[in-house]
């Protein structure tokens, strides 16, 4: 297969097109266009630096099919804040075979050269352009097929970053940081997307961003396993401190607290590893997640994230905010109806909000948040009740019985009397009796499909009481409802839906309110997990 070279007008001609978002015809050429998403920070997308992909920013790209053939090799994508996509810098199309898949690995920052570099290197002083040079991130993303449409891929941080808390109380300013010991160099696996210290990479001093003069610092380094050597100047000289073995993990931030006293210095790594968030965003130093499992009351940390959690009145502990976790090897799509499993969220005009995650976490495939290993059938759909699923471990779905207990009513004549929140005049569950218990349940949009066959599309309303908010929202259970064949009770007639239970809330003028409901199981939706009593 040959990569088909266009002229420079022919070029001009297909990224004007891109600009207008248009889908393309089956028999024209498909661009290959990049969907951008980050982990290791909250949602939306942040760089070492800044708080996105910027006009112009390059990454490599990498094609390989499964037949093994390299149909690219560090092609140049530039990215259009216009589109918040990558778009090819010589005009690269897909191959012609639509059948055939590919392996697509992607490398930020870009590097000159025929391939993808084969290891990274950390800048030596990152006080200034060295840092933001030094913040590798990279994608990965298999079983890919030409497409009209943008191939999402997640990007991930793979430096560790020291983030160094100076408390001087030696009245001379600190005039700059310097950390010692750690390999400066790391060996990139575009196979299986690995990043790791290079044996035989020499050690380096790496002089630190100065992020708040005296207070704030921060560097990027390889991940490894080192005694680290800091060294702090002031006018009254270097003073240096050696810490333990530690152990950076690539992708997460480490707290490196520093006092500094008239006659000596006092240097803490942090036990708590968090995921990757802009210095301004840390919460303060109480409350950080903290302990062996990555809880502390009222906080979770997951997958990079961090979480409110509650204890309600039914006496079980819950997430306090939708889910925002993305697995390994997966990413996050704006098209509802491509089958990726993990969608943005949408706003009121059903259109994908990569802006609500914060608020509104991320929508997920019932075969995705149950952690199925493939797609939902009728012999599957009722085996997972209680599954820890896409969860953090120790924790789990809802079950429709979790989800009762706290809305006290659903459809079809749903009840539990013992429910704590149960309101007769709502039908249901305040929202505002839940939240007053840190609750934080707020509706949002989901994702249809009214069979197996029907096209899946966000699902979103307008409240009649606030025409801003959304009107209702679907929250995933594990339990299973009931099967729909396109005959009536006659299952050789072929499998028509699938229908979950599932929270549901719904806020207009006569009602604010949780109760339980059904959810087609070919649609997507909002999870809150639960801690296993």
């Amino acid at each position: 297969m040959m990569k088909r070279i266009y002229t420079f007008a022919l070029l001009a001609a297909l990224m004007l097109a891109g600009c207008e978002r248009e889908e393309q015809r089956s028999d024209s050429p498909k661009r290959m266009v990049i969907d951008p998403t980050m982990v290791g920070m909250p949602l939306p997308t942040s760089r070492a630096t800044e708080t996105d992909f910027e006009q112009g920013d390059a990454i490599g790209l990498s094609v390989t099919t499964s037949g093994g053939e390299r149909y690219a090799s560090n092609a140049r994508f530039l990215f259009d804040a216009s589109q918040g996509r990558f778009l090819s810098a010589d005009g690269l199309l897909w191959y012609e075979d639509v059948n055939a898949t590919s392996t697509l690995f992607a490398c930020y920052p870009y590097r000159e050269g025929d391939a993808l570099p084969a290891s990274f290197t950390v800048a030596e002083d990152q006080n200034g352009g060295g840092y933001a040079a030094s913040d590798l991130m990279t994608a990965l993303k298999s079983d890919v097929r030409p497409t009209a449409s943008a191939v999402g891929m997640t990007f991930r941080h793979r430096m560790a970053r020291l983030i160094v808390n100076v408390d001087n109380r030696s009245g001379s300013p600190v005039d700059g940081i310097v950390v010692r010991n750690a390999v400066g160099r790391g060996l990139l696996d575009a196979a299986d997307d690995t990043f790791r210290v290079d044996p035989d990479g020499a050690a380096v001093a790496v002089k630190a961003r100065e992020l708040t003069a005296d207070a704030k610092y921060y560097v990027l380094l390889v991940p490894q396993s080192v005694r680290l050597e800091v060294e702090v100047t002031t006018a009254e000289g270097p003073r240096t401190y050696t810490l333990g073995e530690a152990e950076l993990q690539g992708g997460k931030n480490h707290t490196l607290n520093v006092r500094i006293l008239p006659a000596e210095m006092e240097v803490v790594l942090e036990d708590e590893i968090t995921g990757w968030e802009d210095g301004d965003e840390l919460f303060p130093e109480e409350s950080l997640p903290g302990g062996d499992d990555g809880e502390q009351e009222g906080w979770l940390e997951y997958g990079g994230e961090r979480y409110r959690t509650a204890t309600l009145a039914d006496g079980r502990t819950w997430m306090a905010e939708n889910l925002r976790y993305v697995p390994q090897g997966r990413s996050i799509s704006s098209d509802p109806s491509d089958g990726s499993g993990i969608w943005y969220p949408c706003d009121l005009n059903r259109t994908a909000s990569p802006g609500l995650v914060a608020q509104n976490g991320l929508l997920y495939s019932y075969p995705v948040l149950l952690g199925l290993d493939g797609d939902l059938s009728a012999e599957n759909y009722n085996r997972s009740e209680g599954a820890r699923g896409i969860c953090p471990e120790g924790w789990h779905i809802p079950t429709m019985a979790e989800w009762l207990r706290l809305a006290g009513a659903g459809s079809g004549q749903l009840s539990d009397p013992e429910s704590p929140y149960f309101d007769q005049s709502q039908a249901g569950a305040p929202l505002d009796a839940l939240n007053a218990d840190g609750f934080n349940l707020q509706n949002c949009g989901a994702i249809n499909a009214a069979s197996a066959t029907a096209k899946a599309a966000y699902l979103a309303s307008a409240s009649a009481a606030d025409p801003t908010q959304f009107g209702m929202g679907y929250f995933a259970s594990s339990t299973g409802y009931k099967l729909f064949y396109n005959t009536t009770d006659d299952p050789s007639s072929g499998l028509k839906n699938i229908q979950f239970y599932a929270g549901m809330t719904m806020w207009n003028t006569t009602y604010k309110r949780l109760t339980v409901a059904y959810q087609g199981g070919y649609g997507a939706a909002a999870v809150r997990c639960v801690k296993d009593l």
